[in-house]
């Protein structure tokens, strides 16, 4: 990138999160410009260009990457895309930052993580829970050493909008999202990766479908059912579901109960660490609440941490042998995620403007998609699943 010009951001996948996310965040930053667009779907194109202005825009991923002034691609395709599109935007030689999760197989993401090596640009996977105050505060206390070293913890995702954001569409199916675990859950994983500052090694997960699919035809839809005025998930499809962030709508209204369902609305994993450790994760989506709820115990005490949307974010320490308790409110900050999507970007962009290469949180982003990848596998075949160490990860020097 020319010192002195923006930076310029291409947006590939301008769905609704492309938009609100790469429109809000990188369209406004006062280094970036808008430079281009990349969608197959012409709706898309056309959507996009409406809300974030007459920018070059195709349905061509090599046409899109030889747009003029493109320094960095922001991904937001879907899932199973991930991988073509990261490796191919690093070796045109650009910065890429990623939305979650990183891939659907491990060996996608090695793939992914080997490109990132070998373009030695600024390569970073949206898991910007990282960056919320929350976090940021749990991370210094567990890193000072005063709840001593993590042996057990137990994270929970309660999501009570499961049913409204992921059944009335394509993430219903196992052969589009492969897992909840993996498209909602690796914002969680990550964290107690990185919180933990170790790999996991084993992975054994229980799963479900409890509340969701049933018999209703997979072509069902809410605009004509019969029963749209008692159900709890009905979606107007002329106004949409709004989502939690930038006031974004859902116009999927498949129904919720439908045959063609199979992607689990629960599911409990047990997790064994390279250093010891072992942790216990819970996802449910049909739970009253839409909370995060997070507690380590060290060999000197405990740490339990609360999230939620409206940032009533809470920590309490507690210390072996004593009676004291010690709470924290951490701050409340502007944005989606707690201030986490503006402070990631920001990072992003910085990295760039240093001129080095880094691929900051990489390994995290990697085992945190390998944990639910093997926690797929564990559900299908009722067995535990050994996680290969990415050798060239380590060897590297790539921070968690």
């Amino acid at each position: 990138m020319t010192t002195g010009k923006k930076m310029g951001i291409g947006i590939l996948g301008t769905g609704k999160r492309g938009i609100y996310f790469g429109g809000e965040y990188f369209g406004r930053h006062p280094d970036c410009e808008l430079v281009g667009l990349c969608d197959i779907v012409p709706q898309n194109l056309a959507f996009a260009k409406e809300k974030l202005g007459d920018i070059p825009a195709t349905d061509s991923l090599e046409t899109f990457l030889q747009l003029p002034g493109l320094d960095a691609v922001v991904i937001c395709s879907n899932d199973h895309a991930h991988a073509e599109h990261a490796v191919a935007s690093l070796k045109a030689g650009k910065h890429v930052y990623l939305e979650k999760p990183m891939a659907q197989s491990i060996e996608d993401c090695d793939r992914m993580a080997q490109a990132g090596l070998e373009a030695k640009r600024v390569f970073m996977v949206g898991l910007e829970l990282r960056y919320c105050s929350l976090m940021e505060d749990m991370k210094r206390i567990i890193s000072s050493g005063e709840i001593g070293d993590i042996k057990l913890g137990s994270v929970i995702d309660n999501v009570s909008v499961g049913g409204d954001y992921y059944y009335h569409g394509p993430r219903r199916r196992k052969d589009y999202v492969k897992s909840l675990i993996l498209e909602k859950g690796t914002h969680s994983l990550d964290l107690t990766n990185w919180l933990i500052d170790s790999s996991p090694v084993k992975v054994y997960c229980s799963s479900g479908l409890d509340v969701f699919g049933g018999s209703a035809p997979s072509d069902k839809r809410c605009r004509t059912c019969d029963e749209a005025a008692s159900c709890a998930y009905y979606v107007d499809n002329r106004r949409g579901l709004e989502m939690d962030y930038g006031g974004v709508r859902l116009k999927d209204d498949l129904c919720v109960y439908a045959e063609e369902i199979d992607t689990h609305d629960n599911g409990l994993v047990l997790i064994d660490y390279d250093n010891g450790a072992r942790v216990s994760y819970m996802e449910c989506h049909f739970t009253p609440e839409y909370t995060r709820e997070f507690t380590f115990v060290g060999t000197k005490g405990k740490i339990i941490g609360f999230y939620n949307n409206q940032q009533d974010f809470k920590i309490t320490v507690m210390k072996r042998h004593t009676k004291e308790v010690q709470t924290y409110h951490s701050e409340k900050r502007s944005g989606g995620h707690g201030g986490g999507d503006q402070a990631i970007v920001d990072t992003f962009v910085e990295l760039i403007q240093k001129g080095e290469p880094s691929m900051s949180g990489i390994w995290g982003a990697r085992d945190s998609a390998a944990i639910a990848i093997a926690a797929a596998e564990s559900a299908e075949t009722g067995l535990p699943v050994h996680i290969a160490r990415n050798e060239d990860l380590i060897k590297s020097g790539a921070s968690r």
